[in-house]
């Protein structure tokens, strides 16, 4: 295991591990197929995995960012945990310390799919400094330094194979074209014309079928209008 993963702060380890674990147990247990489980036999033996601290990126230091996108992120008193069905992630358990500095559960359930999918583009990188986890749109980022070079793990989009299967990682990016995407997003965002449904990994993968699938409907319907008049015209000079 990478020393990152262990660099969490002991007391949150401990609490995860054992009133985390428990609340996220009895609250499973409530309703066990509406959060995938088949019963309650099941969520008894979940277990908790691998967690990370939660960053959040500061409006302000994203609009002058240009190559660093470590630098634009404060970190949160937050945390979120894999939660493991036979080592399998299964779901998520997020953790969160209040103003009195006590920790609580403040969400478990939800699919893992996305989280599994950073932790483990970051053990597939081995070791190199301790990597900061982004949460913006409800995607994940993770940002990290090796040899002195800013590298970035891109959100994948739920419907691919590394954010379903698991099975492969991309190579990790640079940091400045998922910078641009943001502060686009970020400058978007304050148009009221905008409908907000994209994502940050929709937008940072564009999707070369989806603008074919749009040309060639456009196609079709201008085929479609040019017969219509020409047969009105004909049905006209009858």
């Amino acid at each position: 295991m990478p020393a990152w993963a262990q660099a969490i702060a002991e007391d949150v380890i401990s609490f995860a591990n054992k009133e985390g674990l428990t609340l996220t147990r009895e609250g499973l247990s409530k309703e066990p197929k509406g959060y995938g489980y088949s019963n309650e036999a099941e969520i008894s033996i979940i277990t908790v995995g691998e967690g990370m601290q939660i960053h959040f990126i500061d409006g302000a230091k994203l609009r002058a960012a240009s190559d660093s996108l470590i630098e634009t992120v404060t970190p949160q008193e937050i945390w979120e945990f894999l939660i493991l069905s036979s080592g399998v992630p299964k779901s998520k358990m997020i953790i969160q310390k209040d103003s009195n500095g006590s920790f609580q559960v403040t969400e478990f359930g939800g699919n893992p799919d996305t989280l599994a999918y950073v932790i483990q583009s970051l053990q597939a990188e081995g070791e190199g400094s301790e990597p900061t986890l982004i949460r913006e749109r409800d995607e994940y980022i993770a940002a990290f330094k090796k040899d002195n070079q800013e590298f970035i793990i891109v959100p994948q989009q739920a419907s691919s194979a590394e954010a379903k299967g698991l099975t492969s990682n991309l190579e990790p990016q640079t940091p400045e074209h998922l910078i641009d995407v943001l502060q686009t997003m970020q400058n978007d965002s304050s148009d009221d014309e905008q409908d907000g449904w994209e994502t940050i990994a929709s937008v940072y993968y564009p999707d070369d079928n989806n603008h074919l699938t749009r040309s060639i409907t456009i196609s079709a319907i201008i085929a479609l209008a040019a017969v219509f008049v020409i047969w009105a015209y004909l049905r006209r000079r009858k």
